[in-house]
């Protein structure tokens, strides 16, 4: 069995390739900017994106009320006694300690949202001002970066969901 997975595996990784290679070498420039941007925001969200994951993990063991693994919480607070907390407060300073990264992140988005938007407004003549400035370019730059906000944004929107959840049990059992 271990074989044919791993037959299977490598068989879809093969067709991956092929397919990236193939998708990059007949995509047109705006394309290929919006996978730059994607590819880019990615590496700037990957504290966040694995951060929200471990922490959705940590946040979903303990709502089912099974003993969730501390040591990851406790390495990302980095607080002097962080087993004496509980879950709901190990989480929550969990979820502030990622905090920066997801302000830094939104900061830089917003950024290319003012640089996205100049582009497209500032003169009335969208074809010669396209070519000038590449705005096109730009344009797909940031539809790749807003794919990985979308994600960044749901990830912590589900982590804060359920750590309010696990913060107010009593609520959650009237309700």
């Amino acid at each position: 069995m271990q074989v044919l997975l791993a037959v299977i595996w490598w068989i879809l990784l093969i067709l991956a390739a092929w397919g990236l290679a193939v998708g990059i070498t007949f995509a047109t420039p705006q394309e290929l900017a919006m996978l730059i941007g994607f590819a880019g925001f990615m590496l700037l969200a990957g504290k966040l994106l694995f951060g929200y994951g471990g922490l959705l993990t940590f946040l979903e063991a303990a709502t089912r009320g099974e003993e969730p693994d501390r040591s990851l919480a406790e390495a990302a607070v980095r607080l002097p006694d962080p087993e004496k907390l509980s879950l709901a407060a190990l989480a929550g300073f969990w979820l502030a300690a990622l905090d920066p990264y997801r302000y830094a992140f939104y900061a830089v988005y917003l950024l290319l949202l003012l640089i996205t938007l100049a582009t497209k407004l500032v003169l009335p003549l969208p074809d010669m001002w396209a070519w000038v400035t590449g705005s096109s370019l730009i344009e797909g730059v940031f539809w790749g970066a807003s794919i990985v906000a979308l994600l960044v944004w749901a990830l912590g929107a589900a982590a804060s969901v359920l750590t309010v959840k696990l913060a107010t049990p009593a609520e959650q059992a009237s309700a």
